[in-house]
């Protein structure tokens, strides 16, 4: 018997993954086994199939519809076995500009107090990168700044992205230049990116972000959005002054439908030092804060998911929460766990160029020179796999605790997993130090509380 794959059906592998079954349009990726992929490699309608040392295989992959039975037709040559020569990201966020018209107090992305990066690669350079992620088979694509909408070439990306059939995950903006006409665009080019935006609060964002109107236009843009299908989280950033408007700030952007509710205690980040002015909040009172929150969250029942930074996650009307980092403590293999699980999941590039864990360690390792390769300078294949990126992506926990005997000694340390990595860097100014938010954390009874919070809301958490 002959077989054929379904058209959904491509076969790929990368040094980390050798075999694999890619599906479209949604790019989602399966890791086959030895004979699975023996299988699939011969549904191409001319071979013959041995179906007794495949029956398994076949009628698992028949019930899903990704092979049938031949019937003359043949399979597209891109669904032919494709090898990347690097490790398997399936996600990166590009920063296309430094460029931005807010004067933002906090801002982790700035390397200095009085104006933005200002690096802003060309619109060939980042077609031509947007060509080299695809050609490493990386399929979602976050779009992200300094302001993303001050390029000139942000709809000529969209429609490469769209081109290429890669993803458009997330649009990260202060959506002061968003338009309606912008957003039709993006439709048009079968692109919803989840929009990812601040609003720090009513009546106190622009203190913080220090443009003109861009309160107002900001929750006019979100009703907006939300008109037209896009999913949008709101990052809610907090400072002593505005803690008393955080309630009233949720209510208001519940009216307008926002899907998720992000909030964190600014990070004492190069430009935070600056300018707090006896704003920050200590990591006790933030927690103490948070705990009050929680309870007013869910006494009554506010429908969006809920992301406290680091400590809790909840999807609206779930009786299912994270208390994190908790929720990765039932590993057995806890200290062989990547210490940064996010940077494999996305890594950054920097609008210089630079290739990092994230995006909010862009403004201080700049600062301090550090330089894990330049995707506009070094061969993207190797940086994905093999180098300092590479080798940051693959520290430990087990690795990281090592260098602290506290750490080695606590009786939290399968709990806690060594905290985050830019949260060590803005504390301790070494990035693969302790995060010691966490140990305030577990050592000081706030995690029983968060528990205790979640028994008396008849949440289950693990």
């Amino acid at each position: 018997m002959r077989y054929i794959l379904d058209k959904q059906c491509r076969l790929r592998g990368w040094t980390d993954h050798l075999a694999c079954l890619e599906l479209y349009p949604e790019r989602r990726v399966i890791d086959l086994s030895v004979k699975e992929y023996g299988l699939l490699s011969k549904c191409d309608g001319l071979t013959d199939v041995d179906e007794v040392k495949y029956a398994e295989a076949i009628r698992t992959f028949t019930s899903l519809g990704f092979i049938r039975e031949a019937d003359g037709t043949k399979p597209d040559p891109a669904q032919q076995y494709l090898f990347y020569e690097n490790k398997r990201f399936r996600n990166m966020d590009i920063c296309i500009t430094g460029c931005c018209d807010f004067r933002c107090r906090h801002c982790f992305n700035a390397a200095e107090n009085d104006r933005s990066r200002g690096t802003q690669p060309t619109t060939e350079q980042l077609l031509d990168l947007i060509a080299r992620l695809d050609a490493c088979g990386i399929a979602n694509v976050t779009i992200s700044g300094g302001e993303p909408l001050l390029h000139e070439g942000f709809i000529k990306l969209a429609g490469e992205l769209a081109r290429r059939d890669m993803h458009f995950r997330r649009l990260v903006t202060n959506l002061y230049h968003m338009t309606p006409v912008l957003a039709d665009i993006l439709i048009g080019l079968g692109h919803r990116p989840l929009i990812s935006t601040s609003f720090d609060g009513l009546g106190t964002h622009e203190w913080l972000r220090q443009k003109e109107g861009s309160e107002k236009r900001a929750l006019d843009n979100i009703a907006m959005l939300k008109e037209k299908g896009f999913h949008v989280r709101t990052h809610c950033c907090v400072w002593k002054d505005s803690m008393p408007v955080i309630r009233d700030t949720v209510l208001r952007l519940q009216e307008l439908g926002v899907d998720e509710f992000r909030i964190m205690n600014i990070e004492p980040s190069l430009r935070w030092r600056e300018n707090a002015g006896g704003q920050m909040i200590k990591i006790t009172e933030w927690l103490d804060f948070v705990c009050g929150l929680l309870d007013w969250w869910y006494d009554n029942e506010i429908k969006m998911d809920l992301n406290v930074w680091s400590f809790w996650w909840g999807a609206a009307g779930k009786k299912y929460i994270n208390i994190l980092p908790e929720s990765h403590s039932s590993c057995e293999l806890a200290d062989n766990t990547p210490a940064c699980a996010g940077a494999y999941k996305t890594p950054y590039i920097d609008s210089d160029g630079r290739i990092l864990l994230c995006n909010a360690i862009a403004g201080y390792t700049k600062a301090v020179g550090i330089d894990w390769g330049n995707v506009f300078r070094d061969d993207l294949h190797t940086l994905l796999c093999e180098g300092p990126f590479i080798d940051q992506c693959s520290r430990t926990i087990g690795q990281l605790k090592k260098q602290s005997p506290m750490c080695m000694q606590c009786k939290w340390a399968r709990q806690c997993h060594f905290g985050c990595r830019a949260e060590a860097l803005a504390y301790n100014g070494e990035l693969n130090s302790p995060d010691n938010r966490m140990c305030v954390f577990f050592k000081q009874g706030y995690y029983q509380r968060f528990m205790d919070i979640a028994d008396r809301h008849g949440l289950i958490y693990r």
